[in-house]
């Protein structure tokens, strides 16, 4: 399946929107979540700190920051927005963002201020039980979803948060349209319905009939990335979803995930998240 096919099949869960005014109390560091976020800000200001950047959220400007991107919050004084939160479903567990380069920030139009109001109006009682994100990233995923209305409500509620998303694509990333010559697409929807058995440079390469050197180029000519890490962060998102949004025990995530060493695992997960899976539970806990 190409990148079309797949952007055919997307779908969504909005977990919350609403409109809201936010003062100092917004200051939160290092969060990591399994949702991605809309802002369109109406007044004030605040700040993001994302990809080493300091980004002033302006008014009068729309901002997307994608799940499992590690950011920081800051406000000095106030910021009234708009704001979604959601989830994106592709098939074979892909991810949009691992296909299309997005901006960060673009400029708000009467439009897409007429989508969060009709957005706002078909999800009325989606609003954020608190600021603070580690909050309401923790609430489970099937809870959230029964909070929606009927079908017309959830298909309108599909179309604008495909919309506004649509807005903020920039390039594609990664062509998935498999080339006779180059079985590295076929390789990277193996590994997203494999992550939890054990995959190895030597034995992709060998299941697509190449040299781990040869294999190992070619992967990361498409995706910017050797095969562990790509392996490893795939990993590490799925881990951060479970630990949101489950009960189970740091350890069984692990598992759960393809390490087989409860040590490996915690290694790996302060790589990207730079807390242990222990210390990143524990904070959702004393909320």
């Amino acid at each position: 399946m190409d990148n079309i096919g797949l952007l055919q099949k997307l779908s969504f869960n909005v977990s919350f929107v609403e409109h809201c005014r936010l003062g100092r109390e917004w200051d939160y560091s290092n969060i990591t979540s399994p949702f991605t976020r809309l802002y369109l800000i109406t007044d004030g200001e605040a700040y993001i700190y994302l990809r080493d950047q300091k980004i002033k959220l302006r008014k009068g400007y729309l901002y997307l920051i994608p799940s499992f991107e590690q950011c920081s919050y800051q406000c000095n004084d106030f910021m009234e927005q708009y704001y979604s939160t959601f989830t994106i479903q592709l098939p074979n567990k892909l991810s949009i963002y691992q296909l299309y380069y997005f901006n960060i920030e673009i400029k708000a139009s009467s439009f897409h201020y007429e989508l969060f109001e009709r957005l706002c109006g078909a999800n009325p009682n989606m609003s954020l039980p608190s600021g603070d994100p580690l909050i309401y990233q923790k609430m489970n995923l099937n809870a959230l979803k029964n909070k929606q209305s009927g079908a017309k409500e959830n298909l309108v509620s599909s179309g604008i948060i495909s919309l506004l998303l649509s807005e903020f694509i920039n390039s594609t990333k990664m062509e998935l349209k498999t080339e006779p010559m180059n079985r590295i697409p076929e390789s990277i929807l193996f590994i997203h319905q494999n992550l939890s058995n054990r995959l190895t440079v030597s034995d992709l390469s060998a299941k697509y009939s190449m040299s781990s050197d040869h294999f190992t180029r070619k992967f990361k000519e498409l995706t910017k990335q050797n095969p562990i890490d790509y392996i490893n962060r795939q990993r590490i998102e799925k881990a951060l979803l479970l630990l949101n949004t489950t009960s189970y025990s740091c350890k069984e995530i692990g598992y759960q995930c393809g390490f087989n060493s409860n040590t490996y695992f915690c290694k790996i997960f302060k790589k990207y998240v730079k807390f242990s899976p222990n210390d990143y539970r524990m904070s959702l806990d004393k909320l």
